[in-house]
């Protein structure tokens, strides 16, 4: 790799880069380069991508670009990273309802959506792809660490409605999580807005601020630990990046397993200087993985036109966890 103002440019082979996301969505288009990677992909800070654009360590469709170049509908970026061995995932998907070009699937709890970082192979996408055929696709996403219903269309048009009605707040999402502690009221709502944690030593770390964007999530107790914990059920009514995480945790009652808004930071920088969880994480945070449960959508469907609702119960581990969660 060397400077794009070299007469040639040298640069590793196409399978020494891997994809960031699926391609620029409509609120990309115009950004310069590395705006876009710095708003999208906060792991670098802008000047951290611009350093990369320099060295021809990202590509927008397999070629070098410089950092003023701004952003097309279609475009694709890469970004250099050597081939390495995949961490093991659940693989565990499955056919939860299917009518027409809309299926629901069930994305067990260690599972990314697509590629991102160390995840080429093993993820969601591949996986459903190879179940169900090329043609079907997810409409919406879930984090890493959490289970629960992914809405999939195998059409453009099924699709697209989907999107939007997700946009639009058309679609009732329900939750189920189990928290740190026993909550005093049986239902609440908070609607604290999000914004940047500017004190907190982890810069991709968000939480409720004073002039953040709007957020409102309601919980309701399903059930109550003996002192321990407790097992609650979320309705978001917004779509804010870790909002239900968010507004759990500065409720008082953080989610089991949740490495980013555990109470002592530490926990979630062990985890990003090692890229596992280590027993340290799960000593301070009580399981492996989050807590956290996609377990109800309703939705109107695309093509026939009438109300759907689709639950999925929850998980295994997350109910093994609650039943040991008894005993203490």
């Amino acid at each position: 790799m060397v400077n794009l103002e070299s007469d040639q440019i040298e640069r590793p082979s196409d399978d020494q880069y891997r994809s960031l996301g699926s391609g620029v969505l409509p609120s990309g288009i115009g950004l310069r380069v590395d705006h876009f990677l710095a708003k999208n992909y906060p792991f670098l800070t802008r000047a951290g991508w611009q350093k990369r654009l320099d060295l021809s360590e990202v590509l927008v469709n397999k070629r070098p670009v410089r950092s003023s170049y701004r952003m097309r509908a279609g475009d694709e970026v890469q970004f250099y990273h050597p081939p390495e061995v995949e961490p093991e995932v659940d693989a565990g998907i499955r056919i939860l309802w299917q009518e027409g070009s809309v299926m629901a699937v069930f994305k067990p709890g260690n599972l990314p959506m697509h590629e991102n970082g160390a995840y080429r192979t093993n993820t969601f996408a591949r996986f459903l792809s190879e179940m169900a055929g090329k043609e079907w696709a997810a409409v919406h996403r879930l984090d890493r660490e959490t289970s629960g219903i992914v809405l999939c269309g195998s059409t453009h048009q099924s699709r697209q409605k989907l999107a939007e009605d997700f946009e639009a707040k058309r679609i009732q999402k329900e939750y189920l999580m189990i928290v740190d502690g026993v909550p005093t009221l049986s239902e609440w709502t908070n609607s604290g807005s999000l914004g940047d944690l500017k004190e907190s030593q982890i810069r991709i770390k968000k939480w409720v601020v004073p002039d953040g964007l709007s957020a409102e999530t309601s919980f309701v107790c399903e059930a109550l630990g003996p002192k321990t914990a407790s097992l609650l059920r979320a309705f978001p009514k917004t779509g804010r990046t870790n909002q239900i995480r968010i507004h759990a945790a500065h409720s008082g009652h953080w989610i089991l397993g949740d490495k980013l808004y555990h109470p002592n930071e530490d926990v979630f920088l062990d985890y990003w200087k090692t890229g596992a969880t280590t027993e340290f994480i799960v000593e301070q945070t009580r399981h492996y993985r989050c807590c956290l449960h996609a377990a109800s959508l309703t939705f109107r469907h695309p093509e026939l036109g009438r109300e759907i609702r689709i639950d999925s119960p929850i998980p295994e581990d997350m109910q093994d966890l609650w039943i040991k969660l008894q005993s203490i």
